[in-house]
This record gives C-alpha cells, structure tokens and sequence, in this order.
C-alpha cells in the first residue's frame, strides 16, 4: 500500500497549478484583447479629393464674361471712377467767369447674358453715385436697368438710356438730353450694318411741363441707320412728345477721313420737347435766349488719333434759339490715356456772345476718369 504524500509534496504541486494557471489567463487575456481591438478598428476609407469650381471664362459674348459658378449664366462687371471739375457759367449755372466746381462719379456696370430659344437673354444695371462740392449734397441715380431679349431683333423693357442721350464724340455739341425713361423697345440691329428701333416712353409729368398731375405721359423715339463702325455711319433719329403735340429730329452722320473721323449732325424742335435742349436752366436767366428752347442747330467734329494714346478733336455747332437769337460755340477735347484704362480728358469751349447776354464766354472741364 503506498504511502501518503508528505506536506512539503503538497505545497510544491500546489505551486506548479498556481504557475500554469497564472500562464494560462494572461495568455488568454493578451488574445482577448487582441481579437477586440482588431474587431473595433475602423476599416480605412480612401476619400476623394473635391474638384476646386473655379470660375470660368465665357467668350460666347466677347471678353470680360465669366459663368456664375453653378449656372450657364455669363456676367461682366466693368464701370469707372471719375474725377471731374466743371468751370465756366454754361456749365455750372453761373454768369461768374471764375466759377467752378469739382464732382465725383462712380458707375458700376453689371451684365448677365445666357443662351435661349429665343436669343439671347440680357439683363443689365448701371448704378451710378455722385459726390458734388457745390452744396447740392450727393446723389443716387440708375444710368439704365432693363431686360433684353433677342439677336438681330430684340425686345427690351425697363429704364432706358434712349438714343436721344448719344451725342458726337468730343462732348462738346448741344444736339441731345437727358433721355431716360422707363420704356419699352422693339429693336433690329442686323448683321447688314441697318438699325431701326422704335421705343415708347412713360415721361414724367415734368418731362412735358406738368406740375399738378401723378400720371406719366408718352413719348416717342425712333431710329433708322446704317452704321458700319464708329468711324462710319448714318443715324435720323425722331421724337414726338404726345401730350404737348411737339417733336424733334435729328439727322447725324460719321465718315472716316484721314487719320480720323469727321462727324456732323443736325437738329430741329418744333416746340418744347424733353428729348431736346433747351435753355431754362438758371445760369441763362439774364440772357436774351432764357426760358427758349433750341430750334435749329448744327453741329460738327473732327477727331483723331495725334499720337497711339492721344486724340484730338476740335469741334464747332451754330444754334438758333425759338426766339431766332443766334450764336456760335467752338472748341477741343483732348483725351489722353495715361497708363491702360487711365484718362486725362479735357476740353474747353467759347460761345461768342457779346455783353447783353451777360453770359461768360469760356467753359469747359476737366475729367480724370480709371475704366475697369
């Protein structure tokens, strides 16, 4: 029979299991842990990168265009800032030889043109801000804000810079207004060099000498050309105020001669008419002309180029007031392009006009002007 196991046999068996069990759970343990961290890692996601939308030429309608991200809409943003001091009585509304005063101008100009099947669509604004030291304040105004739409014949409706606000190149004639209305036009402007428009416009009560009315009045304009560039063409433009029954016409054309382009343009009022000057403004009070309008006049220029980035343009109109008085203004523009899209213009002007008119004779102004 064998015998028992001493103590000592006992606590070293014991010591043996104790051994194998710790190796055993600390094992199991460290695969445990192993198998759980690899179950909760996050598989790995390669993430494209994005595309940068930068923004796009568009040259479907000239330069300067770019699509609105996003859109087939194509916009142009463009304008100037200009510096401009005016001297002289006809000018500034003033019989004082000496009288002058400095403004500033800024005109913002924003374009949208997009592709449909009815032509082009266009919309266009021109906010203007003035800044005037002749204790007249500053002043908010739209130049035009109008939608378009078409190609060769268009229909275009909003406030409108009518034809009638064109004048010849050197800024010097007295053939054109202020004409800005808010109108409709129906417009051909074709690939054979013809335009021919005609725009109904809602005048405002003072545009036809009304004070006591809210109700807006309608005018007339119209033109017919043949115009192959700037140096060469032929306009006849012609309004009718509707409501004083008076109308306005004015033949015009361009020719390029020389070095340059000789321009030459007529006008005839037959009464009143908001399309065409007139002279009661305040600076004319004490002349014999005041409170007329301008019946007959002809007006002409010759510009061109004396150097790349200089023109010159001499200019002289005859006018003949309602009440048959007669005088005669003649003077230059200068416009010089400094640097890229940066002018210095100037121009000065005489009226002959002897001492009853108590008007001064010289007039003009200058113009510091950045294009963008």
């Amino acid at each position: 029979m064998a015998s028992l196991r001493s103590c000592d046999d006992y606590q070293g068996l014991w010591r043996v299991l104790t051994m194998k069990t710790n190796f055993f759970l600390i094992g199991s343990a460290s695969l445990l842990a192993a198998a759980t961290g690899a179950k909760a890692a996050d598989p790995v996601v390669m993430i494209e990168p994005v595309t940068a939308n930068y923004v796009e030429v568009c040259d479907a309608f000239g330069s300067g265009y770019f699509y609105i991200p996003g859109t087939e809409t194509c916009l142009d943003i463009g304008g100037y800032v200009r510096f401009e001091t005016k001297f002289g009585g006809i000018q500034t509304g003033s019989a004082a030889d000496g009288d002058w005063y400095p403004y500033v101008k800024t005109n913002l100009e924003i374009t949208a043109k997009s592709d449909t099947e009815l032509g082009t669509l266009t919309s266009r604004m021109v906010p203007e801000l003035y800044f005037y030291s002749n204790g007249t304040g500053d002043d908010f105004a739209f130049d035009e804000a109008y939608i378009d739409i078409g190609d060769a014949l268009a229909l275009r409706a909003g406030y409108i810079k009518g034809y009638w606000n064109e004048d010849l190149w050197g800024e010097l004639d007295n053939i054109d207004n202020v004409s800005r209305y808010n109108a409709i036009r129906i417009a051909y402007n074709g690939a054979d060099h013809f335009q021919a428009a005609l725009e109904l416009d809602a005048m405002t009560p003072g545009n036809v000498g009304l004070s006591d009315t809210n109700y807006p009045k309608l005018g007339l304009a119209a033109r017919l050309g043949y115009i192959v560039s700037d140096s060469n063409y032929f306009k006849f433009d012609a309004a009718w105020d509707t409501y004083n029954e008076t109308y306005a016409l004015r033949p015009w054309a361009g020719v390029g001669i020389g070095p340059g382009t000789f321009e030459i343009a007529g006008l005839y009022e037959s009464g009143f008419i908001a399309y065409g000057p007139d002279f009661t403004a305040a600076n004319w009070n004490d002349s014999p002309i005041a409170g007329t309008y301008l019946k007959y006049a002809v007006a002409a220029n010759y510009y061109f180029n004396v150097t790349e980035n200089f023109i010159l343009s001499p200019q002289t109109q005859y006018n003949v007031a309602s009440n048959d008085k007669v005088f005669w203004e003649a003077g230059a523009t200068a416009d010089w392009e400094i640097v890229d899209d940066f002018h210095l213009r100037t121009n000065i002007n005489y009226a002959f006009l002897d001492d009853s008119w108590n008007q001064q004779n010289w007039f003009g102004w200058v113009r510091l002007e950045r294009d963008f």
